[in-house]
């Protein structure tokens, strides 16, 4: 952490810079605040590359990258300014150590240090690579940051791990990448797999010292990468098996970084390690920079502040019994260009405790550097990958070090299959569930279209149908359907979107304001509805357009969760009151006539509340998640027919499909257990670590051999027999509709299509 220059940024947004954090091939971060007084890292663009429409291209695509992958070891972004006259991004300021610095400063990492570093590391590139199917390529010690509560990614494409750039003629691009993998020397076009073998080198380094191919000559570095048995002698030995297989030549025969988090640590990385899972003298260099930073001008607070380690023993010895003040062997990986010549510094006004704690901080790190930052060598001197960028698309040739033709990226097992289209809704905001009728997807929104489900090209728009939503199948006949508008039922034809029939909800019940839409059996709605103060619950037949019965709410009624199951419309609401010796009131389940509106019977099961999740199998069966955990119980007689206590988490609502019960619970796990009798047939994982509790809602693929499972994050599909991990998919929509955007909604669609969204875009997913 150094003082600014006089030509640096004061300014970037609404952010007033206060000294500079490091450098990278391509920007500088600065430690900076808001006007609330928060600390936040600025990432700015070299000046030199943000004139050049390509670099501006790739810094926008990577920041957008930034703000999809934000959640456990990768910081939100606040804020960005990518066409800004230096393109910047913010995140909130955390106190740190870049990796090459906790190994400068301590020698390799402890074991489980380099498991959870390696964990985590290894759950972000599937993350990233669920999102774009690509190679990640922001791995290095450089970027990877150590704090107080666990690891950091600050890099989120080639630019963000980059080890040099540089501007060419014409407004090219030039960028050389920190590292090389075996395809790369070879002139292919690195893929997902080459984040694995990165991150077997990164992890060779964190656990001993050194890199895997750094014995030798550094210009014959390429040819050890390509051909070389990496040297993992350093590395404890119940890590080299993994790390020989993460560094293997052949791209596909490396393990998923799926598998590489599982066998670090087999119950997943957790969010926040804790206190001690960093060397002491590491721990303390945080904890220091932190109360360094806490004194500069402008308030600048850190998020949160580490406790410092106990008091730092006498110097240990250091690797191979050699004192630690000699630097440990540093691996093959390319320190940032030099900076260009700055001028003379301006006269320094700053308060004395502030130019005190600069002096301080420049001093740690010209330590730091004088350790063995400043002397890391390239992989390939002089024959790193260099990436040529030109024009506005971004693109990335070849790399220059070797003209043979690109070779298509090796999928990584696990990877999303490529989405058979997109659509925009337009107006960008869908209202309600589409629906599916034969081969079009009638979609609900500002104007109601009409997409062919096989190519997800737009049929037919009605803007005279806006807000027309709750749409549902008018009878056998698939050439009609049936909405709910503002003003009016509305009938449709699904082939053109040509309005068939229209009913006002006033020719019902004057005064009678928009339908809700409880439960759909045939040609049969249930809706609730209000008129005046009075609501009712309505059957109503859309084929022949008539009421067939009203029955007036009673105290609690809500009908929010109605079903039809046996020819009986099942609902619930709170029972009178609650049963003697009970604190709540449980939930009362009634069933009510379909043909009359007649009440049949009503019943509690259990100590079922009226906000548990429920769903009725056609058997029959009552399952509930009352408690947190899953209970069956028999429809007709009440009794308990099985239980599931709690997993790791709550449960969420349970499907039923094909007489397996699927059950979600709020952390990762999805469990399969049989209708019948609950024996557990598997209990799957969406690998997905959440920070905190999410929904997750699964639905089955129309064969029934796939489960999806949604969460806010993303959609994790498993195999219906085994539970085993297909494949995960997250959407690229920008930052607008990637906020409060809840839970990944699916519908099954066809014999192997499920239709995706999570806000306004719609993807068309292959399923099995």
């Amino acid at each position: 952490m150094e003082a600014l220059t006089a030509e640096e940024p004061r300014e970037l947004g609404p952010y007033r810079m206060r000294a500079r954090l490091r450098e990278t091939g391509t920007a500088r971060v600065y430690l900076a605040h808001g006007a609330d007084g928060r600390g936040v890292s600025v990432t700015a663009a070299r000046p030199d590359l943000a004139a050049l429409p390509a670099f501006r291209s790739r810094f926008r695509a990577e920041a957008q990258a930034a703000e999809r992958l934000a959640g456990p070891w990768v910081p939100p972004v606040l804020a960005t300014g990518p066409e800004e006259w230096l393109p910047w991004l913010a995140t909130p300021f955390t106190a740190a150590l870049t990796l090459a610095e906790a190994v400068a400063l301590a020698g390799p990492l402890p074991e489980r240090a380099v498991r959870t570093l390696g964990a985590a590391l290894a759950a972000t590139l599937e993350r990233a690579h669920a999102v774009t199917g690509e190679a990640f390529q922001g791995l290095g010690p450089d970027v990877v940051l150590l704090t107080a509560d666990g690891p950091l990614v600050t890099a989120f494409g080639v630019l963000g791990g980059a080890s040099a750039a540089s501007a060419g003629e014409g407004g090219r691009l030039g960028v050389t990448v920190g590292y090389l993998t075996p395809e790369q020397v070879a002139g292919e076009q690195p893929g997902p797999a080459a984040d694995v073998f990165m991150l077997g080198m990164l992890l060779a380094y964190a656990a001993g010292g050194a890199g895997p191919f750094d014995s030798g000559p550094a210009d014959a570095a390429a040819h050890r990468i390509a051909h070389s048995v990496p040297d993992l002698t350093p590395v404890p030995a119940a890590l080299r098996p993994l790390l020989g297989r993460c560094l293997a030549k052949a791209p596909g025969t490396r393990p998923a970084p799926a598998e590489v988090a599982a066998e670090l640590l087999p119950g997943g990385a957790a969010p926040a390690p804790g206190a001690g899972w960093l060397p002491p003298r590491v721990t303390a260099a945080i904890a220091e920079r932190a109360a360094q930073a806490q004194e500069l001008p402008g308030a600048v607070v850190a998020d949160r502040v580490p406790e410092p380690a106990a008091p730092l023993p006498l110097p240990a010895p250091g690797l191979n019994g050699h004192p630690a003040a000699t630097a440990p062997p540093q691996p093959a990986w390319p320190s940032p260009q030099p900076p260009p010549v700055r001028p003379e510094r301006a006269p320094d006004t700053a308060r004395p405790a502030a130019a005190k704690a600069l002096s301080r901080l420049a001093a740690d790190r010209r330590a730091l550097l004088t350790a063995g930052l400043a002397a890391l060598a390239g992989l390939a001197v002089g024959t790193a990958g260099v990436l040529a960028f030109d024009g506005d698309d971004g693109d990335g040739r070849a790399p220059a070090a070797d003209s043979k033709p690109a070779a298509r990226p090796q999928p990584v097992p696990g990877t999303p299959p490529a989405a058979r289209w997109g659509y925009a809704v337009p107006g960008g905001k869908l209202l309600g569930t589409p629906l599916v009728q034969g081969a079009v997807l009638v979609v609900p929104g500002a104007t109601l279209t009409g997409v062919d489900l096989r190519t997800g090209k737009q049929l037919w728009t009605r803007p005279e149908l806006a807000g027309l939503a709750q749409l549902q199948p008018a009878g056998p006949d698939a050439a009609v359907a049936f909405g709910v508008g503002p003003t009016h039922f509305t009938w449709f034809a699904v082939a053109d979107g040509a309005i068939r029939q229209k009913v006002a909800y006033a020719q019902l019940a004057p005064g009678m304001g928009t339908p809700q839409v409880r439960a759909h059996d045939g040609t049969t709605v249930w809706f609730t509805a209000t008129v005046g103060k009075d609501t009712a619950l309505y059957a109503y037949d859309i084929a022949t357009r008539t009421t067939l019965w009203r029955r007036p709410l009673g105290r609690g009624e809500t009908f929010e969760w109605a079903t039809v199951v046996g020819g009986r419309l099942i609902a619930r609401r709170p029972a009178p009151s609650p049963p003697k010796g009970a604190k709540q009131v449980l939930a009362q389940f009634f069933a009510v006539d379909p043909k009359t509106g007649k009440d049949l019977w009503a019943r509690s099961y259990g100590a079922v509340l009226p906000t548990d999740g429920a769903v009725v199998s056609p058997d029959g069966t009552l399952l509930t998640t009352a408690g947190g955990g899953l209970q069956a119980f028999d429809l007709e007689t009440t009794k308990l027919r099985w239980q599931r206590g709690k997993g790791a988490g709550t449960y969420g609502t349970p499907l039923v499909s094909k007489g397996v019960v699927y059950a979600p619970d709020t952390t990762t796990k999805v469990a399969a257990v049989t209708s019948a009798d609950g024996r557990e047939m598997w209990v799957g994982s969406t690998d997905l670590a959440p920070p905190a509790p999410v929904e997750t809602r699964t639905v089955a693929s129309a064969s029934g051999r796939t489960v999806l499972a949604l969460d806010p994050i993303q959609v994790t599909a498993l195999d219906a027999a085994s539970g085993e991990r297909l494949w995960k998919f997250q959407d690229a929509g920008s930052k607008e509709q990637s906020a409060d955007r809840g839970t990944y909604r699916a519908v099954a669609a066809g014999t192997d299509t499920a239709v995706v969204w999570h806000g306004a875009t719609l993807y068309a997913l292959p399923v099995r």
